[in-house]
């Protein structure tokens, strides 16, 4: 009952009410009457989707080939451009990802691969365990215990493998690449009878599967093997995928309350714009519209971070828009001037805390492995061609300099934007107080904090966590996800206070776990100071308030590549001893211990140090890949984990603390005398005060 409470008092009245009447409809048999199977023969289906051109089934593929403007490109172009673009090495890699698809053997995650002998839609890969074919949708649990994590079946229903096998089949006009899209479309069809099975429990997954399905059918329309049954088709299944979506639009709209509405309303826009011969046509194009604009001015915070604080997630949400705002502008529409305003916001967040060197993000948030259009040769964790088709839609112009990051571009925007202007754009020292996030940037290295307060649903409990990156490398990293249904440890684990760099007591998470996606007592924060002085010092300061009656502070000050953090704990101990642990988790090649308070980092190309300047006494741990405890461990790509380092100082008080760790590449540069409180960095000297007070230094001044 106390969960049940804490979960109404989070989550609202609204949340609450939607989810009692969706599951009594569920209990009483109505959302399976509501999405009854039925044949894609089915006459009243037919007629439907004829409704405002007679016979439009019977000459299909005439009609699209006639109404090929409408989308990105049309297959009769799709080899008059980019002739320049695929230098031999890059074809070489696109054509061997297609070949494999062809052999059944696809990416999963954008990392592994998974190889069919025989095509299992319904099969995790990986485990062999397979979900029922034989039950309604609505009867098969997301999470059931009996066939492990439903991503590992809903990946290849994505159809991501179909951007593949178009960009091959344009690097070598090759049949095989068309003869392998209808066969896989036909064995998904032959299947997955409508309603039946996991494959329609996601609206968000079906509208994936729609613009894959679509984005192939303009790729090889032109081809024989597209027949006018094969169109046909494609075309029922279009519509009813859509037709589903919409009436399961609510559950998006008002319990999951999140990327899947964005997603959901894309589809629905994008299939009545390019396919506006449905009865329903108009419909889910305005009403995919209206929510596209109302759920990104809810979704998109006003500082351009995201509300589901997940830098994959935010990249889905940038790519849904980015094919939405083309496929608008292609057939005269055009979205509100506010929406692209709070767009171009996004993209910049997303841009400002990237590593200039290789395009990668903090591994911070929920990361389920979506690359929902994947059209670059870029790794998965480079968001410079997303980020850069994204911007040329809201700006005509790119982020970057001319690279391998373009190939998005080009698919979506057309040749031409190859030639665009690009921004005068440069990464500065920012914060999104909206977000709870504050990034501070160095010459070569930048760092992101988390300070907020939580208004919607968190997925980790890692407030003022420190991320920290040099030159391409993650120093300080995030542990990611890993996967969303596995054992209970890993999952405390990777979305828990101990995986990220920032305080634990009494080992316990900053929040509490209600179940495996809702935390209970939801963290909240408080920004003290953020500023930066003229000669380029940056100083933050922020508290939170998760382990009450206690209060977590730090403070991080960036000089002259310094890195300075200051953990102060304060409050009632009532007279007893708090067990701490301040946690730093290394995404660098090697960490060793050389002195009794000194590590040093080892990355590719350059030697960092991280040593305690002040703390109570304490014990040090080092562990990589450890299970027993689980300690040691980040996930970049969903479902694989890998062993990295990770260092615990841990200590026992029944007073108020404070721990300085420096990293550095010369920590000769920072001393601390304890008897006057005195911080010098470099050629600063900086006054910290006692700990507890109303703030955390007194001031910064020029040493001698």
């Amino acid at each position: 009952m106390y969960k049940k409470v804490k979960i109404l008092t989070n989550m609202g009245f609204r949340w609450s009410g939607f989810r009692l009447k969706y599951e009594l409809e569920k209990k009483l048999g109505l959302i399976e009457k509501k999405f009854k199977p039925i044949e894609p023969s089915n006459k009243d289906l037919i007629a439907n989707i004829e409704l405002d051109i007679t016979n439009i089934l019977d000459n299909c593929k005439q009609y699209i080939e006639s109404n090929s403007n409408k989308f990105f490109f049309n297959s009769g172009s799709l080899f008059s451009w980019g002739k320049d673009f695929f230098n031999k090495e890059t074809s070489k890699e696109i054509v061997n990802i297609a070949n494999n698809i062809c052999n059944n053997k696809f990416p999963y995650f954008n990392k592994s691969i998974a190889e069919f002998q025989t095509i299992g839609w319904n099969v995790n890969p990986f485990s062999g365990k397979k979900a029922p074919l034989d039950k309604h949708w609505i009867k098969i649990s997301d999470l059931g215990a009996d066939f492990g994590d439903i991503k590992f079946i809903w990946e290849l229903s994505r159809f991501s493998f179909v951007y593949s096998l178009v960009r091959a089949y344009r690097i070598t006009s090759n049949e095989k690449y068309v003869v392998k899209f209808w066969a896989l479309f036909e064995s998904w069809v032959e299947n997955n009878p409508l309603e039946i099975g996991v494959n329609y429990k996601c609206g968000q997954e079906m509208s994936f599967r729609i613009m894959a399905w679509i984005f192939g059918l303009y790729s090889f329309l032109d081809h024989k093997e597209s027949t006018n049954q094969r169109i046909t088709t494609l075309v029922k299944f279009i519509y009813y995928h859509t037709n589903h979506v919409d009436k399961h639009f609510e559950f998006a709209l008002k319990s999951v309350k999140n990327n899947h509405a964005i997603s959901e309303a894309a589809g629905m826009y994008t299939v009545g714009t390019v396919l506006p011969f449905f009865n329903k046509s108009k419909k889910w194009r305005e009403k995919g519209k209206k929510y596209l604009e109302k759920e990104g001015l809810r979704q998109i915070y006003e500082d351009g971070s995201y509300l589901q604080h997940s830098m994959n997630y935010q990249r889905l949400v940038i790519q849904n828009y980015t094919w939405v705002l083309q496929l608008a502008k292609l057939n005269g529409d055009s979205f509100s001037e506010e929406l692209i305003t709070r767009l171009k916001k996004c993209v910049k967040f997303l841009y400002n805390n990237q590593d200039k060197k290789n395009g990668y993000l903090p591994n911070y948030g929920m990361n389920d492995g979506a690359l929902i259009h994947p059209l670059s040769s870029n790794d998965y964790l480079d968001y410079r061609p997303q980020l850069n088709a994204a911007w040329h839609v809201l700006t005509r112009r790119r982020l970057y300099q001319s690279g391998l990051h373009d190939e998005n571009l080009l698919w979506i925007c057309g040749e031409e934007a190859l030639n665009s202007p690009v921004e005068d754009c440069y990464r500065k020292s920012q914060d999104y107080p909206v977000g709870g996030y504050y990034t501070i940037q160095g010459e070569g290295s930048f760092g992101l904090v988390r300070c907020g307060t939580y208004k919607d649903r968190p997925n980790q409990a890692d407030m003022l966590h420190l991320d920290l990156w040099s030159n391409g490398e993650n120093i300080l990293t995030d542990a990611g996800t890993f996967s969303y249904n596995t054992d209970e440890e890993w999952l405390k684990y990777f979305n828990g206070t101990s995986s990220h760099n920032t305080i634990m007591i009494n080992n316990k998470d900053q929040m509490e776990k209600a179940s495996r996606f809702m935390w209970l007592n939801w963290t909240k924060s408080k920004l003290i100071s953020f500023n930066q002085y003229e000669d380029g010092m940056m100083i933050f300061e922020g508290e939170h308030y998760g382990y009450k009656p206690l209060t977590h502070r730090r403070g991080v000050i960036h000089y002259e590549g310094q890195w300075v953090i200051i953990d102060d704990v304060f409050g009632d101990f009532s007279h007893e001893k708090q067990s701490f642990s301040l946690s730093w988790l290394f995404g660098v090649r090697d960490v060793a211990k050389v002195e009794a308070n000194e590590w040093v980092l080892e990355t590719n190309t350059e030697k960092w140090n991280l040593s305690i300047i002040e703390s109570p006494s304490y014990k040090d741990k080092l562990y990589k890949g450890s299970i027993e405890p689980t300690k040691g461990w980040r996930s970049l790509y969903y479902g694989e984990k890998e062993p990295v380092s990770q260092l615990n100082i841990n200590m026992k008080e029944n007073k108020k603390i404070r721990i300085i760790t420096v990293l550095s590449k010369d920590n000769d540069l920072v001393k601390y005398d304890s008897k006057s409180k005195s911080l010098k960095v470099h050629n600063k000297s900086i006054v910290l005060r006692e700990i507890g007070l109303d703030s955390m230094f007194r001031g910064v001044e020029n040493s001698l």
